[in-house]
């Protein structure tokens, strides 16, 4: 019978140099991979995954050298404790990057063989690591913009939209050095940013926002998507978005403005205020009631009402479209909105600081998104207006 041999790691943006670990490492016998899932990611390294969970455990499943792979039952440095405890290998295989103290004193009192390998690339290819492959731009492009969304969000989940239709309006970003945090679909704009590594030229932005939906997501038409399409809309296609979702996952309908005197009105009254990150394994979803009729109704006007209030320049209009969003998110998904939140933008708000405020993205932390802000570290919006294949200026009517 071969020995048991057990490897873990996150294996996001999977290269030959991973491919090379796992065939020295299944040498030892059949190679068994414990895959660490997003909350690890964003613990151990400080960021999103590029890809996400899912899609890195199918491609460690589709290395032939692997015997079976799974997600990590645990989160942070030994997230894989339980599962070593019940495959009980004979070897545990690490590279020099993942040598820790406490790795090996899980093998000591479990009796399992630990055994750490030199970073050797397979021969005749080059050395390679995600991080040097990031650093050198190869999977990064600072000229892509990002998004925001203003109102509307969740109804482009199809598991919201089919009971409610309605509109979800972003806006495309220029970047900025602060935009790195997550909450302005920095995981959608990785896999943007792999596409134009790829090769990806110019295409229409509506194109290119289906394929970048399509590549995030691994499916193409998912009944509950890992990132709902705005994301990859509001990244792709320039200026002001107004999408209409109506039992789907892409919108029945799709506007866009560049219309100068309108981003000029939203960049005079809208900017980003930063809060500490989300905490590792917060699901915005927990708790959540889609029976509230009358929520997701207010959610629906409330999107409709912004934009009106956006396509007049009506401040009052925009300022109620805002409150309303944010009351019928809360209601809806009441563990967007944790109380040390709550409490610092009441405190905010008390002060006089602002005149409306909403969560941009699933909340929980991340970013806030101000009316009329004042008297606060914030990041003004600029509204990005280019093709992010071509970096053209693109308006579409």
């Amino acid at each position: 019978m071969m020995d048991k041999v057990f490897v873990s790691g996150c294996f996001d943006l999977l290269h030959s140099g991973h491919v090379a670990f796992l065939k020295t490492a299944a040498s030892f016998g059949d190679l068994y991979v414990g895959v660490g899932r997003d909350e690890s990611v964003v613990l151990l390294k400080g960021k999103n995954p590029c890809n996400a969970e899912a899609e890195r455990l199918f491609m460690v499943q589709s290395v032939r050298y692997v015997k079976e792979a799974w997600l990590s039952s645990g989160v942070g440095l030994l997230d894989f404790a339980a599962d070593v405890e019940r495959l009980r290998p004979d070897v545990f295989v690490v590279n020099e990057d993942g040598d820790v103290p406490e790795k090996g004193a899980l093998c000591a009192r479990l009796g399992i063989k630990y055994h750490v390998l030199p970073r050797t690339p397979e021969p005749g290819l080059p050395a390679r690591s995600s991080s040097a492959l990031c650093a050198s731009g190869r999977l990064r492009d600072d000229t892509l913009p990002y998004r925001v969304e203003i109102c509307g969000g969740w109804l482009d989940q199809p598991f919201v939209n089919r009971l409610r239709p309605g509109y979800v309006i972003c806006a495309q970003l220029a970047p900025h050095p602060a935009f790195v945090r997550g909450g302005l679909a920095t995981s959608t704009r990785a896999c943007l940013a792999q596409l134009k590594a790829g090769g990806m030229n110019s295409m229409d932005p509506e194109a290119l926002a289906r394929l970048a939906f399509r590549y995030e997501n691994g499916i193409d038409q998912p009944d509950r998507p890992v990132s709902g399409a705005q994301d990859a809309i509001g990244l792709c296609v320039p200026g002001i978005t107004f999408q209409y979702y109506d039992n789907g996952y892409w919108p029945r309908q799709l506007q866009s403005t560049t219309e100068e005197g309108i981003l000029r009105w939203l960049e005079a009254h809208l900017s980003l205020y930063l809060l500490p990150p989300r905490p590792a394994g917060f699901d915005p979803l927990r708790g959540h009631d889609l029976r509230q009729n009358e929520a997701l109704e207010t959610l629906a006007q409330a999107s409709a009402l912004c934009k009106d209030a956006i396509e007049v320049r009506s401040l009052d209009r925009f300022s109620e479209s805002l409150t309303l969003c944010r009351l019928a998110q809360q209601a809806l998904f009441p563990s967007m909105f944790p109380a040390w939140v709550l409490e610092e933008v009441g405190r905010m708000q008390a002060a006089g600081h602002f005149r409306s405020w909403k969560f941009t993205g699933c909340g929980g932390g991340g970013w806030l998104l101000l009316e009329d802000a004042e008297g606060l570290p914030t990041v003004p919006l600029k509204i990005d207006t280019r093709n992010p294949a071509g970096n053209a200026a693109c308006p579409i009517a």
